[in-house]
């Protein structure tokens, strides 16, 4: 149903797209020593057939999904006449960090430190990692990103392997130059004086990551690198600039004016050119005994120690096929008059879960199906396998805990089966998992508000291979008799998803906006909670639409050439479902509203 693993969302919090260089590299004089202690000079390549190098960090998050594939290029090219080179040019690599990393990753060929700067700039580097394909003269026949794997899918493009494979067939290269995906490259000679800046790290920009960043980058969190202190911030300057910049960062994909929601991280233009100012200033720190102090956070659970902690039996995976769907079935039984609050759910191994929902099963189906299983939980793709009571929450890409405020809250019976459904992503090696939910409770009181999930959407996808604006609709209808409330909303659709909206129409024609969406990314769906319930009158029709590009200018689009796309629960099928958190004045307790299509 859902998608994507936490290795997935860090290195989507990664994904830099910049200009290339266009000059031909000086290459011809240049020396360089590989961690071997053998030294280089071109002289010595130009017999080869091609000359590859690649930029490096022990840094950069993006560089470890990229190494089994680095090798198994020189693997293959090597013996066709292809020299490889590893290089680590930033300005805070050591030869100790350098080969550390490089033992960690396995690379079977060159690396090299002693020499890499002078390399990276006469090849015009800008990223890591960045391929260059040169000739025996020393001219760049290619540049650009290794592949078009962007994020954890298949890509549409292999650039780096189909360069090489004109070459050395003698033949020109198709793409020349790409689009660079990684961090950015730092050099020593980058440092700007700053001295006299207006904007100081201290005063103008610690409190903005403090309270927008650093909640999700900090160690044991979603961000793939942290921002606590003067050194992570100045570290990462260039990559806070880029995506803050282009509102890619803090993820915040609801459109202004499209619902009143609470907690927003998005930044305002002033944060964003304060931000800019200092990185273009060269970063100064200020006074940093002046700075607030960085906050602090509960290890382990975002939230704190649950009351109540539930946790699915280890399950191991074989690494064969693509998706498999696993519901592990776990008794609960709540203390005497409480309800739930909050709810935390914590994927054993994010490198494998694509997404993971809470169902509540009081019919004693599902415990059934488990019993006939003989592995841990019981398979089935296609459904639950029973009538859930209640879906009592769910963890995708970029979702935060489920915490609802007072007088809101679950009402369950005391007793009853947690479902857990986790929706593996197999990537070709055995793997464990084993994810928990952390249940936060409070003592039941008569003017607590029951709160039920309306699950809106629509299963008559059938997208055309090529149609890059397909549309599809739902909506639903609320009672005649009495208003309801809105406390929360979540889209969830799959990787060609551009965008959605969702708006109420009252019996009197007023029109209420409760979400848009317009760049729809996979890897970072929220929950957004309304500042005021939003009430919706008897009668109101709730309308949601959404729209896909299923064509190959889509970069999210993990099939070339685009194929015809279904609804269905793999990764590479589409869905279409909006869920609502809603109270209804007559319910007593929190049920489940199906309404799709």
């Amino acid at each position: 149903m859902m998608r994507w693993t936490l290795a997935t969302m860090l290195l989507s919090g990664l994904l830099l797209w910049a200009g290339y260089q266009s000059e031909t590299v000086p290459l011809t004089t240049l020396q360089w020593r590989d961690l071997n202690g053998k030294s280089w000079q071109w002289q010595a390549l130009e017999s080869k057939k091609a000359v590859v190098f690649v930029t490096l960090s022990s840094r950069c998050p993006a560089v470890p999904r990229y190494a089994p594939r680095l090798n198994a290029l020189y693997k293959t090219f090597q013996a066709r006449g292809v020299a490889f080179f590893g290089i680590y040019p930033e300005a805070d690599e050591t030869d100790e960090s350098v080969r550390e990393h490089a033992q960690r990753m396995g690379f079977q060929f060159p690396v090299v430190r002693e020499g890499a700067p002078a390399l990276a700039k006469a090849l015009g580097a800008t990223h890591v990692p960045q391929a260059f394909v040169l000739n025996g003269q020393g001219q760049t026949l290619y540049s650009g990103a290794i592949d078009s794997v962007t994020k954890r899918e298949v890509g549409q493009n292999a650039y780096l392997r189909d360069a090489l494979n004109a070459v050395v067939n003698g033949k020109r290269v198709a793409m020349a130059r790409t689009p660079v995906v990684g961090c950015f490259l730092t050099l020593k000679d980058e440092a700007v004086a700053a001295e006299s800046a207006p904007v100081t790290f201290a005063e103008h920009i610690a409190p903005i990551l403090y309270t927008k960043c650093t909640p999700c980058h900090r160690p044991g969190d979603i961000g793939p690198f942290p921002l606590e202190t003067y050194n992570d911030a100045k570290r990462w300057a260039k990559e806070i600039q880029y995506y803050t910049g282009r509102r890619l960062m803090p993820p915040w994909k609801a459109v202004p004016g499209y619902g009143e929601f609470k907690n927003a991280t998005a930044l305002s233009e002033e944060e964003i050119r304060l931000i800019a100012r200092w990185v273009d200033s060269g970063a100064p720190a200020g006074d940093l005994s002046k700075a607030p102090r960085p906050p602090k956070f509960e290890k382990g659970w975002f939230l704190g120690e649950p009351d109540l902690i539930v946790e699915a039996p280890e399950y191991e995976l074989d690494g064969t096929g693509g998706d498999e769907y696993r519901y592990f079935v776990i008794p609960v039984e709540l203390p005497e008059n409480k309800v739930i609050v909050a709810i935390d759910i914590q994927p054993g191994n994010r490198e494998v879960v694509h997404h993971a929902n809470m169902f509540v099963d009081v019919s004693g189906q599902a415990r059934r199906q488990d019993e006939a299983d003989p592995k841990p939980g019981y398979a089935n793709f296609g459904g639950t396998g029973f009538i859930p009571l209640m879906m009592l929450g769910g963890w995708v890409p970029g979702q935060r805990p489920i915490k609802l405020d007072e007088p809101f809250a679950v009402v369950l019976p005391r007793k009853f089966d947690l479902v857990m459904q986790v929706h593996y992503f197999k990537r070709g090696k055995r793997e464990k998992d084993r994810t928990r939910v952390g249940l936060y409770l409070a003592d039941y009181k008569p003017e607590h508000k029951p709160v039920q999930l309306l699950v809106l959407g629509n299963r008559n996808i059938r997208i055309p291979a090529g149609e890059s604006n397909y549309r599809i609709r739902a909506q639903w209808k609320t009672p005649s008799d009495r208003p309801i409330y809105a406390v929360a909303i979540l889209a969830h659709m799959h990787l060609i998803a551009r965008g959605c909206e969702v708006k109420a129409r009252t019996p009197d024609g007023r029109v209420i906006p409760l979400l848009r969406i317009e760049d729809y990314d996979f890897n970072w769906q929220q929950t957004y909670y309304y500042k005021e319930p939003v009430e919706l009158p008897p009668g109101t029709v709730i309308e949601a639409e959404g729209w896909y590009d299923n064509s190959s200018r889509n970069p999210n689009n993990p099939s070339n050439p685009p194929r015809e796309v279904r609804y269905g629960e793999g990764t590479y099928d589409e869905m279409f479902y909006i869920f609502i958190g809603v109270h209804d004045p007559k319910a007593k307790s929190s049920y489940l509203i199906p309404a799709s299509l």
